[in-house]
């Protein structure tokens, strides 16, 4: 299953490149221009905001934090709406103070249910519309409906369907923050410190601590790992297995391991291995929240638990974790996990000194 769907992403991939030339006639002929303004509005003029983002991948999810809340604290008066892909995708921005949650389920399989999202969107003239992250999926809804301001990323493919692109003039480079250019654009500054976290709710925090005190209740450090990853970013059981190895080598106390599990992975690395897995994402990041680390490669639990203030221990075999890495001030990216044992490895150094 893994195989076909790894030929799918690159079938998708070689179709979308060789009908780029063709894109610009995707938004020419629905391209709703009635309230278009030629002026970007100024702030206070700016009363409702559309903020579209189609993308199914977990780690992306948590990626669009930082964004939705400095949105949030440029307009504190406005009425936010957000649009998503999938439904579940809702509970990462809760109590975040976003008045409206719509979901595109954009697909041919949806196909039905999305034109009815639009429809039902098309009705309302939101003074700023604006997509954060370049796609052909976003810049199609963009040009369907009615804004004072249409605004995104600068793409020669997609400017017809915006009033304004802009291009990127800053430094940074992480898939969490680089689209927050567009904001000081609008007449907004960034807020610091930029916050890439989510607002857990006081029962959810409750319920991550009970279930945590079912587990383990020792004075072991307690940390957490995930095996699952996509595609070539997976590990072997081995390399895991020398990870783990390393990890207590290095550390001043005992480790207790507890490994999450999910669907994909259903039994632990080692038998009598202490394991949790819960499909509530807000209540599994409340969880972390209570071990001393959680080790993971570049996934969604990985991004979740950075985005819940977790102390994170990202491996990155693949990715480029400039890019892609966790961000918290305690956690840390791992780069040179799989070398052999050389005296005192980097992983060792790191591990021995976060």
């Amino acid at each position: 299953m893994k195989a076909i769907k790894s030929h799918l992403r690159q079938f998708d991939k070689w179709r979308r490149s060789k009908m780029q030339s063709l894109e610009p006639l995707l938004y020419k002929i629905p391209n709703n221009t009635t309230h278009r303004q030629e002026h970007l509005l100024h702030k206070k003029d700016v009363q409702s905001i559309l903020i579209i983002r189609n993308n199914k991948r977990i780690g992306n999810m948590y990626f669009l934090l930082p964004f939705v809340r400095q949105v949030r604290e440029s307009y504190p008066d406005a009425n936010i709406t957000l649009m998503l892909s999938q439904p579940w995708q809702g509970e990462v921005f809760a109590n975040l103070g976003i008045d409206n949650i719509v979901y595109s389920q954009f697909s041919f399989k949806k196909a039905l249910s999305c034109w009815q999202t639009i429809r039902t969107l098309k009705k309302t003239v939101f003074d700023l519309i604006i997509t954060p992250y370049s796609s052909a999926e976003d810049t199609l809804i963009v040009a369907n409906l009615s804004a004072g301001n249409k605004v995104g990323p600068d793409n020669s493919r997609r400017d017809i369907a915006y009033t304004h692109t802009f291009q990127k003039n800053d430094d940074y480079q992480h898939a969490a923050l680089n689209c927050l250019y567009l904001l000081p654009y609008l007449g907004n500054t960034l807020s610091q410190p930029i916050s890439h976290h989510i607002e857990l709710s006081d029962e959810e925090l409750s319920a991550g601590k009970a279930a945590m005190e079912k587990t383990y209740e020792g004075q072991n450090r307690v940390v957490a790992y995930f095996r699952g990853a996509r595609g070539s970013k997976q590990l072997s059981d081995s390399t895991w297995q020398s990870i783990l190895d390393r990890f207590e080598r290095s550390s001043d106390k005992p480790v207790t391991w507890i490994e999450i599990l999910s669907p994909d992975i259903t039994a632990p690395l080692n038998a009598g291995t202490l394991t949790y897995s819960n499909r509530n994402m807000r209540i599994l990041a409340s969880y972390l929240k209570n071990t001393d680390g959680f080790v993971c490669c570049d996934t969604g639990p990985l991004h979740l638990a950075d985005a819940a203030g977790v102390k994170c221990y990202g491996l990155y075999n693949k990715t480029d974790p400039k890019t892609f890495g966790v961000l918290g001030e305690r956690s840390v990216n791992i780069t040179d996990f799989e070398q052999p044992d050389k005296g005192a490895a980097p992983l060792e150094l790191i591990l021995s000194t976060s």
